[in-house]
């Protein structure tokens, strides 16, 4: 082709430059008046109809019109961050975002918002059977209320979109036992199980219905399951073994990646404190210490150092410290006090363990009478209470002291014992 070009005319509702990827439809030749020589011309338009690239670009809003004329920047959040940010990202496949979505509006009761979620859960892939299971897991992990509430609604949106619920019952889970084969993920710690239980029934329960059947039910896979139960859970706001959840997801296939993901997510249906709080303690359990020996023996007198002299009267050291692993907050050490050693009045948040080893010593709690422990004895100190022990004055004691930490913390020191308090029974 050569330089010489003619604009062509154009006729009102047309536009001046049209622009089509080759191949679309049939080609022609250019005009000759437009052009020298042979040219393809693959036209984008026909020439009858108007050009709407701009157009083509343009998202839909997908705020409802309420938000659109009430809240304005709350639709425009809405569509630019939400649905044109956080809903694109690859980090979590849509399926699972809408899995996420779900189980935030079963768990918190929010089912005015679920239609549309359903649809765009189905969209994503859902099958109807996975979220006939997610709302039998959720009825465990947020409440049978929550979960028929949601029936109600999935029922009428299945029934718009002509979706066969007889045929449910056909591809309903089937249940299942644990073994070798199919354990989900670490065994969970069973709450009031032991060897006198408070609730004996719900130890079995749970036991038995949830971890030796639900988690292994064919409706949902073992991955979607710990999806659904961190994201009621996050939603709730209850945290207490959440990061054992998040350990058990991970044994379960889901990644670090979209764990995080799946919890920035549910910040904007379950809001930014519960989601910060869910991705604080998820942090710790999948980047806190790896998990240490099954088994710890540390042997008498390791390590001795010297205890801190703003916290004792006398002369004492520490040997054979350890620290708990895998999380646990548990840690001690072995204690020798000389003859007229003590600790400072003190307290334990979670309260404070001795089992005397050696030789004769003193314990008192304030406002109680100081007592005699000798070797053998076991100790118990309640969580706060006020308290000092030591050797006596003419001999000396060794102690094991086993306390728990929390926040960080397992011992708050306070003004040392006067030689007045530091007296024997």
């Amino acid at each position: 082709m050569t330089g010489r070009t003619t604009a062509s005319p154009t006729e009102p509702g047309k536009t001046g430059m049209e622009i089509r990827r080759s191949g679309s439809q049939p080609s022609g030749k250019g005009p000759s008046e437009w052009f020298t020589g042979v040219v393809r011309v693959d036209p984008l338009f026909s020439p009858d109809e108007p050009a709407r690239a701009g157009a083509a670009q343009e998202r839909p809003s997908v705020a409802p019109k309420s938000m659109q004329a009430i809240a304005p920047g709350l639709a425009d959040d809405t569509d630019r961050v939400l649905f044109g940010d956080v809903w694109l990202r690859p980090q979590l496949a849509p399926r699972d975002r809408s899995l996420v979505t779900l189980a935030v509006l079963i768990a918190t009761g929010k089912t005015a918002q679920m239609g549309g979620h359903l649809g765009r859960g189905l969209a994503n892939g859902l099958k109807p059977v996975e979220i006939a299971g997610m709302v039998t897991h959720l009825a465990f992990h947020a409440g049978w209320p929550n979960a028929v509430s949601a029936l109600e609604v999935i029922e009428r949106t299945f029934t718009e979109r002509g979706i066969d619920v007889a045929a449910l019952r056909r591809d309903a889970g089937t249940p299942g036992r644990t073994t070798a084969s199919n354990r989900v993920g670490p065994e969970a710690e069973v709450p009031g199980a032991g060897a006198d239980p408070l609730a004996p029934r719900f130890a079995e329960l749970t036991h038995d219905v949830i971890f030796g059947d639900l988690w292994h039910r064919s409706d949902l896979t073992p991955r979607d399951r710990s999806l659904v139960t961190l994201s009621a859970l996050a939603a709730a706001g209850d945290l207490g073994g959440f990061g054992e959840e998040v350990r058990r997801g991970s044994g379960n296939g889901l990644t670090k990646v979209e764990i995080g993901e799946a919890l920035t997510h549910l910040a904007f249906y379950a809001g930014w404190p519960k989601a910060s709080a869910a991705i604080s303690v998820a942090t710790k359990a999948l980047d806190g210490p790896a998990p240490g020996p099954k088994v710890q023996v540390v042997p008498p007198g390791r390590s001795p150092v010297a205890v801190p002299a703003a916290n004792f009267t006398g002369s004492a050291f520490l040997t054979s410290s350890f620290k708990g692993t895998g999380g646990a907050s548990l840690g001690g050490g072995t204690v020798t006090f000389q003859p007229g050693a003590r600790t400072n009045w003190h307290t334990h948040p979670l309260g404070q363990l001795l089992v005397v080893t050696e030789g004769r010593g003193w314990v008192q709690a304030e406002g109680e009478p100081v007592r005699a422990i000798t070797a053998g004895d076991t100790v118990w100190i309640g969580p706060g209470v006020r308290h000092w022990h030591g050797a006596t004055r003419t001999g000396a004691m060794t102690h094991v002291a086993v306390a728990e930490s929390a926040d960080g913390r397992s011992v708050v020191w306070l003004e040392p014992v006067t030689e007045g308090q530091y007296a024997g029974p």
